[in-house]
C-alpha cells in the first residue's frame, strides 16, 4: 500500500467520525467517539508530518504545501484540545465546535488528496510511495494505532 492510498484510508475514517459524532444526542456516545477520533488524528497527522511532509519538504513543489499542511493540523490539534476541555460535550457550543473542526479537516482532506497527492505523484515513483507507506504504518503502530 502506497502512502497516499493509506492517508486516504485515514482521512475517509476520521471523516466517517466527525459524522458519527455530530449525529448523535447521546453524550456518552459523542465521549467515545471524540476520544476515538482525537487519538486517531493525532496519530495519523504526527506520522504524516514525520513521513510524507518530511519528504515533501525536500522538493520545490511539495515544501509549500507540507508547511501548510503542517500548520493546517496544528489548527485542527488546537480546536481539538479546546473541545476536549469542555465539560459538556452535549452542548450546543461544543457541538458548534465539532462542526468547524469537520469544516477544518475537509478542507484539509480536499487539498490534501488533490494538489498534494498529484505533487506527490510527480516528485515521487510508485516503489518510493510504497516505502513511505511502510514507514507510515510503523510511524503510526509507535503511536499507538
Amino acid at each position: 500500500m502506497t502512502i497516499l492510498d493509506a492517508l486516504k484510508a485515514d482521512h475517509d475514517d476520521v471523516k466517517t467520525l466527525l459524522g458519527q459524532i455530530l449525529e448523535t444526542k447521546e453524550t456518552r456516545v459523542r465521549i467515545r467517539l471524540f476520544s476515538e477520533f482525537k487519538t486517531k488524528m493525532t496519530a495519523h497527522s504526527h506520522s504524516e508530518e514525520k513521513v510524507f511532509y518530511r519528504r515533501m519538504e525536500q522538493t520545490q513543489d511539495g515544501r509549500p504545501e507540507a508547511l501548510e499542511g503542517a500548520v493546517e493540523h496544528k489548527v485542527v490539534e488546537r480546536l481539538m484540545a479546546y473541545l476536549s476541555r469542555k465539560r459538556n460535550k452535549g452542548s450546543e457550543a461544543w457541538t458548534a465546535g465539532v462542526k468547524v473542526l469537520k469544516e477544518l479537516v475537509e478542507h484539509h482532506v480536499e487539498e490534501e488528496e488533490g494538489e498534494f497527492f498529484e505533487t506527490a505523484r510527480k516528485e515521487f515513483d510508485e516503489k518510493t510511495l510504497e516505502k513511505m507507506g511502510d514507514e507510515f504504518a510503523r510511524e503510526k503502530k509507535r503511536r499507538g494505532l
